[in-house]
Protein backbone atom coordinates (compact mmCIF):
# COMPACT_ATOMS: atom_id res chain seq x y z
CA UNK A 1 0.00 0.00 0.00
CA UNK A 2 1.14 3.38 -0.92
CA UNK A 3 2.59 6.04 1.93
CA UNK A 4 -0.75 8.14 1.11
CA UNK A 5 -2.88 5.68 2.55
CA UNK A 6 -3.57 6.15 6.54
CA UNK A 7 -5.72 4.36 8.76
CA UNK A 8 -7.51 6.19 11.87
CA UNK A 9 -8.29 3.70 14.63
CA UNK A 10 -11.21 5.16 17.14
CA UNK A 11 -10.60 3.97 20.79
CA UNK A 12 -12.29 6.75 22.53
CA UNK A 13 -15.61 4.72 23.00
CA UNK A 14 -16.97 4.07 26.46
CA UNK A 15 -18.54 0.83 25.78
CA UNK A 16 -21.19 1.28 28.16
CA UNK A 17 -23.00 -2.46 27.01
CA UNK A 18 -19.61 -3.73 28.39
CA UNK A 19 -20.16 -2.54 31.89
CA UNK A 20 -19.06 -3.27 34.63
CA UNK A 21 -15.61 -4.88 32.67
CA UNK A 22 -15.49 -1.23 30.11
CA UNK A 23 -15.75 1.62 31.84
CA UNK A 24 -15.59 5.33 30.97
CA UNK A 25 -12.10 5.35 32.41
CA UNK A 26 -11.13 2.07 30.34
CA UNK A 27 -13.11 1.52 27.60
CA UNK A 28 -13.55 -2.15 25.78
CA UNK A 29 -10.40 -1.13 23.58
CA UNK A 30 -8.27 -1.69 25.77
CA UNK A 31 -10.07 -5.07 27.67
CA UNK A 32 -8.52 -8.87 27.50
CA UNK A 33 -11.22 -11.40 27.36
CA UNK A 34 -10.48 -15.35 27.69
CA UNK A 35 -7.01 -14.45 27.03
CA UNK A 36 -6.79 -12.79 24.07
CA UNK A 37 -4.86 -9.55 23.47
CA UNK A 38 -6.63 -6.12 23.94
CA UNK A 39 -8.67 -5.31 20.59
CA UNK A 40 -6.68 -2.17 19.86
CA UNK A 41 -3.81 -4.63 20.37
CA UNK A 42 -5.37 -6.98 17.39
CA UNK A 43 -6.43 -3.72 15.22
CA UNK A 44 -2.68 -2.34 15.20
CA UNK A 45 -1.72 -5.89 14.46
CA UNK A 46 -4.37 -6.78 11.67
CA UNK A 47 -3.33 -3.62 9.57
CA UNK A 48 0.69 -4.75 9.52
CA UNK A 49 0.41 -6.18 5.85
CA UNK A 50 -1.69 -3.11 4.79
CA UNK A 51 -1.09 -0.02 6.65
CA UNK A 52 2.39 0.16 8.30
CA UNK A 53 2.23 1.23 12.08
CA UNK A 54 3.83 4.84 10.98
CA UNK A 55 0.73 5.52 9.49
CA UNK A 56 -1.69 4.92 12.04
CA UNK A 57 -3.12 7.32 13.63
CA UNK A 58 -4.99 6.32 16.76
CA UNK A 59 -8.17 8.90 18.61
CA UNK A 60 -8.72 8.89 21.74
CA UNK A 61 -9.96 10.85 25.13
CA UNK A 62 -8.34 12.79 27.41
CA UNK A 63 -8.94 10.02 30.13
CA UNK A 64 -7.90 7.01 28.38
CA UNK A 65 -5.21 8.88 26.23
CA UNK A 66 -1.86 6.72 28.88
CA UNK A 67 -3.30 3.37 27.70
CA UNK A 68 -2.93 4.02 24.15
CA UNK A 69 0.95 4.56 25.36
CA UNK A 70 1.00 1.53 26.51
CA UNK A 71 -0.83 -0.86 24.28
CA UNK A 72 -0.10 0.96 20.71
CA UNK A 73 3.78 0.00 20.54
CA UNK A 74 5.01 1.10 17.21
CA UNK A 75 2.69 3.84 16.88
CA UNK A 76 4.36 7.69 17.06
CA UNK A 77 3.60 9.56 19.43
CA UNK A 78 2.57 12.39 17.22
CA UNK A 79 -0.15 9.96 15.22
CA UNK A 80 -2.29 10.16 18.80
CA UNK A 81 -4.63 12.36 18.79
CA UNK A 82 -5.71 12.93 22.18
CA UNK A 83 -9.90 14.73 22.70
CA UNK A 84 -10.14 17.24 25.13
CA UNK A 85 -13.16 14.65 26.27
CA UNK A 86 -15.84 12.02 24.52
CA UNK A 87 -17.52 13.44 21.57
CA UNK A 88 -18.28 11.75 18.58
CA UNK A 89 -17.25 9.41 15.60
CA UNK A 90 -17.52 12.48 13.41
CA UNK A 91 -15.97 14.58 15.58
CA UNK A 92 -12.86 11.87 15.94
CA UNK A 93 -12.67 11.43 12.01
CA UNK A 94 -12.65 15.50 11.39
CA UNK A 95 -10.23 15.92 13.76
CA UNK A 96 -7.66 13.26 12.85
CA UNK A 97 -8.54 14.41 8.83
CA UNK A 98 -7.29 18.14 9.69
CA UNK A 99 -4.11 16.94 10.37
CA UNK A 100 -3.28 14.88 7.54
CA UNK A 101 -2.49 15.92 3.74
CA UNK A 102 -6.16 16.85 1.48
CA UNK A 103 -4.84 13.67 -0.80
CA UNK A 104 -4.50 10.96 1.49
CA UNK A 105 -6.75 8.00 1.76
CA UNK A 106 -8.42 7.26 4.78
CA UNK A 107 -9.93 4.31 6.94
CA UNK A 108 -11.70 4.60 9.60
CA UNK A 109 -11.39 1.65 11.62
CA UNK A 110 -13.15 0.95 15.67
CA UNK A 111 -11.17 -1.11 17.74
CA UNK A 112 -13.92 -3.28 18.98
CA UNK A 113 -14.47 -5.34 16.16
CA UNK A 114 -14.10 -9.23 15.67
CA UNK A 115 -12.12 -10.27 12.95
CA UNK A 116 -11.18 -13.45 12.40
CA UNK A 117 -10.43 -13.52 8.67
CA UNK A 118 -7.76 -10.93 8.14
CA UNK A 119 -6.65 -11.98 4.39
CA UNK A 120 -10.29 -11.38 3.66
CA UNK A 121 -10.29 -7.86 5.40
CA UNK A 122 -6.95 -6.75 3.81
CA UNK A 123 -8.29 -7.43 0.49
CA UNK A 124 -11.61 -5.46 1.40
CA UNK A 125 -9.61 -2.78 2.62
CA UNK A 126 -7.35 -2.53 -0.63
CA UNK A 127 -9.89 -2.75 -3.08
CA UNK A 128 -11.72 0.36 -0.85
CA UNK A 129 -8.38 2.43 -1.00
CA UNK A 130 -8.09 1.61 -4.92
CA UNK A 131 -11.70 2.78 -5.45
CA UNK A 132 -11.12 5.94 -2.84
CA UNK A 133 -8.01 7.43 -4.78
CA UNK A 134 -9.62 7.27 -8.47
CA UNK A 135 -13.30 8.35 -7.12
CA UNK A 136 -14.57 11.18 -4.90
CA UNK A 137 -16.16 8.79 -2.91
CA UNK A 138 -17.68 7.88 0.38
CA UNK A 139 -17.16 4.03 1.13
CA UNK A 140 -18.89 2.44 4.16
CA UNK A 141 -18.50 -1.54 4.85
CA UNK A 142 -20.79 -4.00 4.55
CA UNK A 143 -21.18 -7.49 6.28
CA UNK A 144 -23.05 -10.38 5.39
CA UNK A 145 -25.55 -10.83 7.74
CA UNK A 146 -24.91 -14.24 10.12
CA UNK A 147 -28.42 -13.24 11.91
CA UNK A 148 -31.01 -11.58 12.68
CA UNK A 149 -29.41 -9.07 15.20
CA UNK A 150 -31.18 -5.73 16.54
CA UNK A 151 -27.47 -4.98 17.74
CA UNK A 152 -26.41 -3.60 14.26
CA UNK A 153 -27.78 -1.17 11.66
CA UNK A 154 -28.31 -2.60 8.31
CA UNK A 155 -27.46 -0.64 4.82
CA UNK A 156 -29.74 -1.54 2.14
CA UNK A 157 -27.28 -1.83 -1.55
CA UNK A 158 -28.36 -1.65 -4.82
CA UNK A 159 -27.00 -1.38 -7.94
CA UNK A 160 -23.31 -2.87 -8.84
CA UNK A 161 -20.66 -0.60 -10.20
CA UNK A 162 -17.54 -3.13 -9.98
CA UNK A 163 -16.54 -6.39 -7.72
CA UNK A 164 -17.99 -6.10 -4.40
CA UNK A 165 -18.99 -2.27 -4.84
CA UNK A 166 -22.10 -1.30 -4.70
CA UNK A 167 -24.44 1.94 -4.70
CA UNK A 168 -26.21 2.74 -1.40
CA UNK A 169 -30.05 2.73 -1.31
CA UNK A 170 -30.58 3.56 2.12
CA UNK A 171 -30.11 3.16 5.92
CA UNK A 172 -31.98 1.04 8.64
CA UNK A 173 -31.15 2.35 12.24
CA UNK A 174 -31.38 -0.78 14.45
CA UNK A 175 -34.61 -2.62 13.61
CA UNK A 176 -36.30 -5.33 16.22
CA UNK A 177 -35.43 -8.92 15.98
CA UNK A 178 -38.56 -9.60 13.89
CA UNK A 179 -37.61 -6.69 11.57
CA UNK A 180 -34.33 -7.36 11.14
CA UNK A 181 -35.62 -11.30 10.61
CA UNK A 182 -37.28 -9.75 7.34
CA UNK A 183 -34.53 -7.95 6.27
CA UNK A 184 -31.72 -11.03 6.23
CA UNK A 185 -34.24 -12.26 3.95
CA UNK A 186 -33.14 -9.93 0.98
CA UNK A 187 -29.52 -10.18 -0.44
CA UNK A 188 -29.25 -6.43 -0.42
CA UNK A 189 -29.04 -6.08 3.26
CA UNK A 190 -25.98 -6.34 4.54
CA UNK A 191 -24.73 -5.38 8.52
CA UNK A 192 -23.11 -1.83 9.03
CA UNK A 193 -19.61 -2.43 10.13
CA UNK A 194 -18.77 1.16 11.36
CA UNK A 195 -15.91 1.26 8.63
CA UNK A 196 -15.07 3.71 6.15
CA UNK A 197 -12.61 4.67 3.42
CA UNK A 198 -12.12 8.15 1.76
CA UNK A 199 -9.80 10.65 1.12
CA UNK A 200 -9.27 13.60 3.79
CA UNK A 201 -10.51 16.08 1.35
CA UNK A 202 -13.59 14.16 0.47
CA UNK A 203 -14.95 13.71 3.83
CA UNK A 204 -14.36 17.52 5.19
CA UNK A 205 -15.93 18.72 1.63
CA UNK A 206 -19.02 16.43 3.01
CA UNK A 207 -18.88 17.69 6.75
CA UNK A 208 -19.10 21.37 5.42
CA UNK A 209 -22.05 20.42 2.98
CA UNK A 210 -23.98 18.72 5.55
CA UNK A 211 -22.36 19.45 8.99
CA UNK A 212 -21.66 22.47 8.78
CA UNK A 213 -21.62 23.02 12.36
CA UNK A 214 -19.05 20.51 13.12
CA UNK A 215 -17.20 21.38 9.80
CA UNK A 216 -16.11 25.37 10.93
CA UNK A 217 -15.53 24.10 14.48
CA UNK A 218 -12.68 21.69 12.59
CA UNK A 219 -11.34 24.23 10.74
CA UNK A 220 -11.38 27.09 13.79
CA UNK A 221 -8.91 23.74 15.81
CA UNK A 222 -6.50 23.85 12.62
CA UNK A 223 -6.24 27.42 12.18
CA UNK A 224 -5.75 27.28 16.24
CA UNK A 225 -8.55 30.43 16.70
CA UNK A 226 -9.67 28.31 19.88
CA UNK A 227 -8.76 25.47 21.68
CA UNK A 228 -10.08 21.66 21.26
CA UNK A 229 -12.08 22.08 24.20
CA UNK A 230 -13.63 25.33 23.47
CA UNK A 231 -14.70 23.99 19.68
CA UNK A 232 -15.34 20.16 21.06
CA UNK A 233 -18.26 22.10 23.08
CA UNK A 234 -19.93 23.55 20.43
CA UNK A 235 -19.91 20.18 18.41
CA UNK A 236 -22.98 17.80 18.67
CA UNK A 237 -22.40 14.28 20.07
CA UNK A 238 -24.16 12.78 16.82
CA UNK A 239 -22.08 10.07 15.20
CA UNK A 240 -20.39 10.25 11.54
CA UNK A 241 -23.25 8.08 10.05
CA UNK A 242 -26.24 10.48 10.81
CA UNK A 243 -24.68 14.01 10.66
CA UNK A 244 -22.28 13.09 7.21
CA UNK A 245 -22.34 9.80 5.83
CA UNK A 246 -26.01 8.72 5.23
CA UNK A 247 -26.51 12.55 3.62
CA UNK A 248 -23.95 12.24 1.18
CA UNK A 249 -24.62 11.26 -2.36
CA UNK A 250 -21.34 10.16 -3.84
CA UNK A 251 -21.93 7.02 -0.95
CA UNK A 252 -20.92 3.38 -1.77
CA UNK A 253 -20.66 0.24 -0.19
CA UNK A 254 -17.87 -2.27 -0.78
CA UNK A 255 -18.92 -6.04 0.93
CA UNK A 256 -16.58 -7.68 3.51
CA UNK A 257 -16.15 -10.77 2.95
CA UNK A 258 -14.92 -11.95 6.40
CA UNK A 259 -16.32 -12.56 9.42
CA UNK A 260 -17.26 -9.40 11.74
CA UNK A 261 -18.80 -9.10 15.07
CA UNK A 262 -18.92 -5.98 17.41
CA UNK A 263 -17.92 -6.43 20.54
CA UNK A 264 -21.43 -4.16 21.67
CA UNK A 265 -22.37 -6.46 24.52
CA UNK A 266 -22.71 -9.17 26.72
CA UNK A 267 -23.93 -11.28 24.68
CA UNK A 268 -21.87 -10.64 21.33
CA UNK A 269 -19.13 -12.55 23.49
CA UNK A 270 -20.82 -15.54 22.21
CA UNK A 271 -18.94 -14.64 18.67
CA UNK A 272 -15.39 -15.31 20.34
CA UNK A 273 -15.89 -18.49 18.88
CA UNK A 274 -15.69 -20.09 22.48
CA UNK A 275 -17.26 -23.62 22.91
CA UNK A 276 -19.38 -23.57 25.80
CA UNK A 277 -20.07 -26.13 28.41
CA UNK A 278 -22.97 -29.04 27.76
CA UNK A 279 -25.44 -26.96 29.49
CA UNK A 280 -25.11 -23.63 26.71
CA UNK A 281 -22.98 -21.83 29.40
CA UNK A 282 -19.60 -19.42 28.59
CA UNK A 283 -17.47 -18.73 31.30
CA UNK A 284 -14.75 -16.90 31.95
CA UNK A 285 -12.40 -17.13 35.08
CA UNK A 286 -12.90 -18.76 38.86
CA UNK A 287 -16.53 -20.21 38.66
CA UNK A 288 -18.87 -22.77 39.86
CA UNK A 289 -22.06 -23.61 37.65
CA UNK A 290 -24.84 -25.58 39.06
CA UNK A 291 -27.86 -26.58 37.75
CA UNK A 292 -27.17 -23.08 35.20
CA UNK A 293 -27.99 -23.38 31.56
CA UNK A 294 -27.38 -20.87 28.30
CA UNK A 295 -25.65 -18.01 30.50
CA UNK A 296 -22.64 -16.06 30.75
CA UNK A 297 -20.77 -15.73 33.30
CA UNK A 298 -17.37 -13.63 33.86
CA UNK A 299 -15.25 -13.09 37.13
CA UNK A 300 -12.12 -11.23 36.97
CA UNK A 301 -11.68 -11.72 40.56
CA UNK A 302 -9.61 -13.84 42.98
CA UNK A 303 -12.51 -15.19 44.82
CA UNK A 304 -14.82 -18.07 42.93
CA UNK A 305 -18.09 -16.55 41.75
CA UNK A 306 -20.76 -20.05 42.68
CA UNK A 307 -23.82 -19.55 40.34
CA UNK A 308 -26.98 -21.83 41.02
CA UNK A 309 -30.31 -22.34 39.28
CA UNK A 310 -29.97 -19.55 36.52
CA UNK A 311 -31.41 -19.60 32.95
CA UNK A 312 -30.15 -17.19 30.16
CA UNK A 313 -29.16 -14.35 32.26
CA UNK A 314 -25.73 -12.75 32.51
CA UNK A 315 -23.49 -12.32 35.86
CA UNK A 316 -20.54 -10.17 35.82
CA UNK A 317 -17.98 -10.00 39.01
CA UNK A 318 -15.43 -6.84 37.85
CA UNK A 319 -13.76 -4.67 39.94
CA UNK A 320 -16.01 -1.82 38.87
CA UNK A 321 -19.20 -3.86 40.05
CA UNK A 322 -21.05 -6.51 39.26
CA UNK A 323 -23.91 -7.19 37.07
CA UNK A 324 -26.75 -9.57 36.67
CA UNK A 325 -29.38 -9.32 34.08
CA UNK A 326 -31.10 -11.30 31.29
CA UNK A 327 -29.58 -12.45 27.89
CA UNK A 328 -32.24 -10.62 26.49
CA UNK A 329 -32.07 -7.05 28.32
CA UNK A 330 -28.14 -7.19 27.71
CA UNK A 331 -28.23 -4.04 24.88
CA UNK A 332 -30.44 -2.32 28.37
CA UNK A 333 -26.54 -2.57 30.30
CA UNK A 334 -25.73 0.98 29.11
CA UNK A 335 -28.50 2.36 31.08
CA UNK A 336 -27.25 1.01 34.50
CA UNK A 337 -23.22 2.27 33.71
CA UNK A 338 -25.14 6.17 33.12
CA UNK A 339 -25.82 5.93 36.78
CA UNK A 340 -23.72 3.66 38.68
Amino acid sequence: MKKDVYAILLAGGKGTRLWPLSTGNYSKSFVRIAGKKPLIVEAIERLKSVIGKKNIVIVVDKRQARLVRKFAGGVPKRNVIVEPFGRSTASAVGLAAINLDPESIITVLPTDALIKDTRAFTKTIKNAVNFARKNTALLCVGIKPKSASSAYGYIKVKSRLKAGIYSVDKFIEKPTVKKAAALIKNKNYLWNAGMFVFKAKDILEAMQKHAPLLYSQLQRIKMRNCSKQAAYAKMKNVSIDYQVIEKAKNLYCIKGNFSWSDLGSWNSLEALGLKPDKNGNIYFGKTTLVDTRDSIVYNSGKENLDVAGLRGMVVVRTENGTLICDKKDAEKVKKLAGIV
